[in-house]
């Protein structure tokens, strides 16, 4: 027997129809998207650089507003720095090696020049220097030495000629010499002959 006052009575479910489906398609589209959150702003502490290694300021402001804009964490932006300094350290290595081996490459290049090098490396690199102490200009060999030209084999050639150039110079007296023997005007004339005046 069925107590009719326990009995829950319930609307019937309707049955969904085509027409059903596409009004709630309609009326889910018209509704409102929930907004999405916006990211929250990063803030950056100081980044870890290598021992000796600093950042331009304004390279790195610029770095970390990038980093901002894309919402990266702190330990993501770090990557991102170790990654361009990783890079500039290599690219200057590289410069570096570049200049090393130009520089060895010229310093074979002379010790095995017929004309400068092989057993007259020693007295070609003294007649340079004499050249170069000889012009007397400041800082002249401090810039060859720092910038490589001194290695330069077209550049020690024409040190070393100017150097044999130097050392060529024969001694002339010069105003303070002792005056020759005076001669008479008739010597003169006559280049050391009197008697053809007669």
């Amino acid at each position: 027997m069925t107590d009719a006052t326990t009995e829950a009575v319930l609307p019937p479910t309707p049955t969904p129809t085509p027409a059903m489906a596409e009004a709630s398609v309609l009326a889910a589209s018209e509704a409102p998207a929930p907004e999405a959150a916006a990211p929250e702003a990063q803030s950056y502490g100081e980044f870890k650089l290598p021992d000796g290694t600093t950042v331009d300021g304004e390279q790195l402001e610029q770095a970390t507003a990038l980093f901002k804009e894309a919402g990266l964490p702190q330990e993501q932006a770090q990557k991102f720095i170790d990654l361009a300094l990783s890079r500039e350290q290599a690219a200057a290595t590289r410069g570096v090696q570049a200049f090393v081996d130009l520089q060895t490459k010229w310093v074979s290049e002379i010790k095995a020049d017929p004309e400068i090098g092989g057993t007259r490396f020693e007295a070609s690199m003294a007649q340079a220097s004499r050249a170069i102490d000889r012009l007397g200009v400041p800082g002249l060999r401090e810039a060859l030495n720092l910038t490589g030209a001194g290695n330069n084999p077209a550049i020690v050639k024409a040190f070393v000629r100017l150097g044999q150039m130097v050392s060529e110079d024969r001694f002339m007296p010069g105003r303070n010499a002792a005056p020759a023997a005076s001669r008479s005007p008739a010597e003169t004339i006559y280049d050391g002959n009197p008697k053809q005046s007669q």
